[in-house]
């Protein structure tokens, strides 16, 4: 037996119209979505995701466990004997040891201590991805500026390339002429090629930085030309910045956490010198009698006087010392480098200053007009045009080397340097 389905026509419209909206609703999965992130996005994002970093926090958790793992008192020991025969006998001894010198409050300090260590540490590593991300950004900020303007005068090499073809096909110039102008072409095509790999290299850092996926493209968003200290009547001191890298380096802070825990070890080892009481509770049945008792019993320290530990601890404050004075000059010097490559970076955007890059803007612009008009040869217009690609990105490089060296002095200090006060030139 056969069913005849009638589809009403009315239905299949529907039908297919709800058919064409579900297609188009489907996002695609090959197109290229490309995110776009600020530098204050970035820094947010890495400081949350960055695989280091939990790492670190996780380590946190395990020493803040062994603050809490720290038992008031020790388990009591529980001891029994029986002995079967005609004269049966059972005995029952409980017994519980007691230390003595505060070892458990020396043992909690050095957890504390601990504690803090991880967290100073988490605290540096942070310091540490900030300065990262600012360089990754901002180098990514620079292969995108340059991309862009090299896909520019790709364009216009192409439009140079058609206009000598044609001028080659009416005689008015040579084919070397000719072939320079696609010569000329294939080199503005072959840098955006290296440009653009060096693009992806460059958001792959960012990506490992952040947490991301590493296929994940983002488009960095902002101009090399913000955030530029331009107030010229106001320095930062050099003593100042030492002053504020000594007091808020995380590394330098994490020596001198080693110095206090080395301290408390000493503490504790000398502490550990001191014997434990062991005070017992005793049971006995003899023959059908009992008995009750108690039990003192300490060590006697005449041979092991814990003297290995307490000379390791106060060799360990030896290193600590030396480690810290030393590290100290390491900062002083950090420090020096990085204000210098900040001041060498300033100094090299003041060549750039003025309309020093309008006017070669607008230079190339006119050679390019004239060249469209036949009035000027090629070779002429291509020397302009390798001026200004020069020119704008060596300006690149040196906005980017700015803001890499800013966030290298930031790091060098240990804190933004727009906390700092700074004296003023009269």
């Amino acid at each position: 037996m056969r069913t005849k389905i009638i589809l009403n026509p009315i239905f299949m419209i529907v039908g297919i119209c709800l058919s064409a909206l579900s297609i188009a609703k489907v996002p695609s999965a090959s197109s290229n979505g490309e995110s776009r992130i600020s530098l204050a996005n970035a820094i947010e994002i890495a400081l949350r995701e960055n695989p280091e970093l939990n790492t670190i926090r996780e380590k946190v958790k395990v020493a803040r466990a062994r603050i809490d793992g720290i038992a008031l008192l020790s388990n009591p020991e529980l001891e029994t004997e029986f002995f079967g025969g005609a004269y049966a006998q059972q005995s029952l001894e409980l017994t519980k040891a007691f230390e003595l010198g505060g070892q458990r409050g020396h043992r909690i300090r050095i957890a504390e201590t601990q504690l803090e260590k991880v967290e100073t540490e988490l605290a540096k590593a942070s310091q540490s991805v900030t300065k990262s991300v600012k360089i990754a950004f901002y180098e990514l900020l620079l292969i995108q500026e340059k991309l862009k303007l090299s896909k520019e005068i790709a364009r216009h090499n192409e439009q140079m390339r058609d206009i000598a073809e044609t001028r080659f096909k009416t005689g008015d110039i040579s084919v070397t002429q000719a072939n320079l102008a696609s010569i000329h072409l294939q080199s503005a095509l072959r840098e955006a090629a290296i440009l653009e790999s060096k693009l992806q290299l460059a958001q792959l850092t960012l990506n490992r930085l952040m947490g991301a996926a590493l296929e994940t493209s983002s488009v960095a968003v902002g101009k090399l030309r913000e955030k530029i200290l331009a107030d010229t009547d106001q320095q930062l001191a050099f003593d100042t910045l030492k002053m504020q890298a000594l007091a808020h380096r995380k590394d330098l802070k994490v020596l001198q956490l080693n110095t206090q825990l080395s301290e408390s070890e000493l503490r504790l080892a000398k502490a550990v010198n001191i014997p434990n009481l062991s005070v017992g509770a005793l049971a006995e049945r003899d023959a059908g009698e009992n008995a009750l008792g108690v039990k003192f019993s300490i060590p006697l320290p005449l041979f092991n006087r814990n003297r290995a530990d307490i000379n390791a601890a106060e060799a360990r404050q030896q290193v600590n010392t030396a480690e810290i004075n030393n590290f100290e000059k390491q900062i002083v010097q950090e420090v020096i480098a990085a204000f210098l490559s900040l001041q060498t970076a300033r100094k090299m955007l003041t060549f750039y200053g003025g309309d020093s890059l309008k006017l070669l803007n607008e230079n190339l612009k006119l050679t390019r007009t004239a060249y469209e008009l036949g009035e000027t040869e090629l070779l002429e217009l291509i020397l302009m045009q390798n001026e200004f690609i020069k020119t704008r990105f060596t300006y690149l490089d040196a906005l980017a080397a700015y803001h890499q060296s800013l966030a290298e002095l930031e790091a060098a200090v240990g804190t933004p340097l727009g906390s700092i006060p700074r004296t003023r030139n009269d």
